[in-house]
């Protein structure tokens, strides 16, 4: 059995009911909430592990590896709550410390912690503009129709409002109805962001 497993308490999510919270424990360096964060993580950085050829004892290295890595990126102010379960953000950077412990091993077992690009500023504004991506999608699923399809054509898709409506891919049949329906949801767009960043302040 891991030693993670022996030392994990029944349930060290139950004081953490929201995102928010664990986040909120992890700024604070709570280990119950440290240990809930790798006990959601835990379960995919193994298959990680298996999946990158790697030994299963190396799965809470990289557990650990990873875990230190967000909790100071935390600490710094690097990375702030978006929303998101912090689990998934910690297994994308065990995803990178998974690959790297793989190559470490082709070039001669050099040391998880000697790695340099552990802290790839194009890796993490990826990240965020994924984040970002999944933030927007979300917002747009609750705008609902039409106002999902016509900000998705101009500002997703790439389509000019002529080659929207020549190729009849929305309702609006002149330029001036689509831009003034999607301003309208424009506007919509930006108060459900603002009301979203609120909730989500901690």
């Amino acid at each position: 059995m891991p030693v993670l497993d022996w030392f994990l308490p029944p349930n060290p999510c139950k004081r953490f009911e929201s995102n928010a919270r664990l986040f909120e424990g992890l700024a604070k360096m709570d280990n119950t909430a440290i240990l809930c964060l790798q006990s959601k993580a835990l379960p995919m950085v193994k298959k990680l592990t298996h999946d990158q050829g790697l030994p299963a004892e190396q799965a809470e290295e990289i557990l650990n590896q990873s875990t230190v890595v967000f909790l100071r990126k935390i600490e710094e102010g690097a990375d702030q709550f978006q929303g998101h379960a912090p689990s998934t953000y910690l297994i994308e950077i065990a995803k990178r410390v998974a690959r790297m412990a793989t190559r470490s091993q082709q070039r001669g077992h050099e040391p998880l912690e000697n790695a340099r690009d552990l802290h790839d500023e194009t890796w993490e504004a990826e990240l965020r503009k994924k984040e970002a991506a999944e933030l927007t999608r979300h917002l747009l699923t609750q705008l609902g129709e039409p106002c999902q399809q016509v900000i998705r054509l101009h500002y997703i898709d790439g389509y000019s409002d002529e080659e929207a409506i020549q190729q009849q891919l929305t309702r609006y049949s002149t330029k001036d109805s689509l831009k003034m329906k999607r301003s309208d949801c424009m506007k919509k767009l930006v108060q459900l962001a603002q009301q979203w960043k609120m909730s989500t302040n901690i």
